[in-house]
């Protein structure tokens, strides 16, 4: 099937989210990909900027401009974040600023941020003091523990959870020291977790007029991700080891360095996989050899594996495993992704233009519609951008913007 084939049955291009206004006063990692996500199904997401400084995600690096006055703008983190969004200045912690946040609530749908829990309540926006404005608004708190429990006030990032929620206990060398997802892993799960709480929150609240408070925390969507792990502890005694990039469910399965210095990952865990590989390397005397029998001692399959795959380059390698069925992938590097075609036919790997910097190119929506497509929007806005749109439409003309801002308000 081809991508045309796919979205020939489109009928919109807004999105299936589209109707759906959105308020993130949220800051760092979490809050604003879980606008990010609405935003590419369809929903206005209007973003809140602290005047003059901005969320702190802006001076985090790298940039795509080396020119100090575009700093603000330039982060990858903050391109990649708030893409689709329409941008606003505004204080919250000035009595204004919040005046001006219950009247935008007020006209929005859901609500998403991510401060210290108690901090929006201790301004007087708390989610009873905007259910006041909005009975049925859908308020989303990301924190690093949740609203509740004797870990709640603890502050934390994406390390702390995988950290103290097993995900570093089941990641590093065998033998060796704990180590943390190479990506913001959790950040990105615990925005997911917040977007689909979200939904089925407006769904429910289409159903009963009832909007309501949604709690998602980095460690419980980092708990929900330990597959075996906790359940296995609490009632089949199993002890979790870091055993690098193998596991203790099949061997052989790992990363294999081949001739010409590139890596494979090789899956060859299941028995019927196992007897394919078996006559590739010239071992059809190790067919027999069944899943118990290979991990009484899955390293010496390991090594046997990497010796035979280090005799081969990496495109021979791959042909001759897709070709017996057995599963596998080259691992690539990021230059090898952009130039990939499959992403981007996708549209996983995608372009779009930004007003200051021209085409960029970013990792483009994840679930693909077939009827109401998803896509990048728009860029990243700049601090501010939306300020006279968006305050306008709550009636406020030029000259209270321009009093709002000598204020330090907006």
């Amino acid at each position: 099937m081809t991508a045309d084939e796919f979205y020939a049955q489109a009928a919109t291009d807004t999105g299936p989210l589209v109707g759906v206004r959105v308020l993130d006063v949220s800051a760092y990692g979490p809050g604003p990909l879980c606008g990010q996500v609405l935003a590419d199904l369809g929903a206005e997401v209007i973003k809140i900027d602290l005047p003059g400084s901005g969320d702190p995600a802006r001076d985090i690096p790298p940039y795509v401009s080396s020119d100090p006055a575009q700093r603000k703008e330039a982060s990858v983190w903050n391109l990649t974040f708030n893409r689709g969004k329409k941008g606003i200045t505004l204080d919250i912690r000035k009595p204004e600023g919040q005046a001006l946040f219950k009247r935008l609530v007020a006209l929005s749908d859901v609500v998403i941020e991510s401060f210290t829990p108690g901090t929006l309540a201790g301004w007087g926006l708390g989610y009873d003091d905007l259910k006041a404005v909005k009975p049925d608004v859908v308020l989303v708190s990301i924190s690093a523990f949740g609203q509740f429990g004797p870990w709640s006030s603890r502050k934390g990032f994406d390390p702390m959870a995988q950290a103290m929620a097993g995900m570093m206990q089941v990641t590093g060398e065998l033998g060796g020291r704990p180590l943390r997802s190479g990506n913001a892993t959790v950040d990105h799960m615990c925005a997911w977790h917040g977007a689909i709480a979200a939904i089925a929150a407006l769904h429910h609240r289409d159903a009963t007029g009832e909007g309501q408070w949604l709690d998602v925390s980095l460690a419980d969507v980092t708990l929900y991700t330990t597959d075996l792990h906790l359940m296995g502890a609490a009632n089949a005694g199993y002890e979790t080891k870091r055993l690098g990039n193998a596991t203790d469910s099949g061997a052989p399965f790992n990363a294999f360095r081949t001739s010409d210095g590139q890596w494979i990952f090789i899956n060859a865990a299941l028995d019927a996989h196992w007897k394919r590989l078996c006559p590739l390397m010239g071992r059809d005397d190790l067919t027999g050899l069944d899943y118990s029998g290979r991990m009484a001692d899955w390293q010496a399959i390991d090594a046997m594996v990497a010796d035979w795959a280090a005799s081969q380059p990496l495109a021979e390698l791959l042909a001759l495993l897709d070709g017996a069925g057995i599963t596998c992938a080259p691992i690539a590097s990021f230059e090898q992704i952009l130039a990939e075609p499959h992403y981007r036919e996708r549209g996983s790997v995608t372009e779009f233009d930004h007003p200051v910097f021209g085409p960029l190119t970013s990792y483009g929506p994840c679930p693909k519609f077939s009827v109401s497509p998803t896509r990048i929007r728009a860029a990243a806005p700049c601090m501010g951008e939306h300020n006279a749109q968006v305050y306008g439409a709550l009636g406020l003309a030029a000259s209270d913007l321009d009093a709002l801002r000598a204020a330090g308000v907006v």
